[in-house]
């Protein structure tokens, strides 16, 4: 008789240890990822006022769904939309399919603080499935890359948060920076993406400035997103002459 139960209660854990396993794929494939995604579009307040045709929710994930099929431009994806909408209706959820025009009209005017929120919800399966658990570093924390990128750049167009660049033969050109964000691990291919920081022509004059702001200000902003999570924060080789040491001790990151 106890031979039976202890066979039966093998059986039983190994039936509860697949389900949970069950269960976390489908928390963690890319199905579930796109209806998270769309689900946190759908709860952005949209800017506009009146009847739309396209929806912020069905903006939003069509230019998701660009850079996750990695076309190179918004034409490109602008011809796939005629070529072949079923699959972006059904994969992506997108009711109505938007013009490469109007997606930027629509997108210009989201404020990008608003999709800080999707970024937290993304990574809130990767931690229920224990995901974080394998990328610890040295048993010290997770290892946070941060760096500064552009992604707009011309020498007609310009905004009020565009930083300016003069040239030797006086020509002004407008470009747009951030500091990009994410957790790796050497031993890793994928990394986890979390939410840039935008380097605004406020944050000040210099480049150093404006990107030793901007950090501090993710830095805030990741302790706030991530209260229990310790984090050792990769730096490019100018950091020592950044003062932002004190922000990591304050926020309890480590600095390498």
């Amino acid at each position: 008789m106890s031979n039976n139960l202890r066979n039966l209660k093998r059986t039983h854990r190994r039936n509860v240890e697949q389900a949970e396993k069950v269960k976390l794929r489908k928390l963690l494939n890319a199905d579930a990822l796109i209806a998270r995604i769309h689900s946190a579009f759908q709860s952005i307040n949209d800017h506009r006022t009146g009847k739309v045709k396209h929806s912020l929710a069905d903006t939003l994930m069509a230019g998701f769904a660009m850079f996750a099929l990695k076309d190179p431009s918004l034409l490109a994806f602008d011809e796939r939309r005629h070529d072949n909408s079923e699959n972006l209706r059904n994969i992506y959820r997108i009711e109505t399919i938007v013009s490469d025009t109007s997606m930027r009209d629509i997108l210009d005017l989201v404020n990008p603080d608003a999709l800080r929120e999707v970024f937290i919800d993304c990574i809130r399966p990767l931690q229920r499935g224990k995901i974080f658990e394998k990328m610890l570093f040295m048993g010290q924390g997770y290892l946070l890359n941060l760096d500064g990128t552009g992604y707009f750049h011309s020498k007609n167009r310009t905004s009020p948060a565009c930083m300016e660049k003069k040239s030797k033969d006086g020509e002004i050109s407008y470009y747009l920076q951030a500091v990009g964000v994410a957790i790796v691990h050497p031993d890793f291919k994928p990394v986890i993406p979390l939410y840039p920081e935008l380097i605004q022509k406020q944050d000040g004059v210099s480049k150093m400035d404006c990107e030793r702001n901007a950090i501090r200000r993710r830095l805030q902003k990741l302790r706030h997103d991530h209260p229990y999570m310790k984090f050792i924060v990769n730096e490019d080789a100018w950091v020592p002459m950044l003062p932002i040491s004190g922000t990591c001790r304050s926020m309890i990151f480590v600095l390498f």
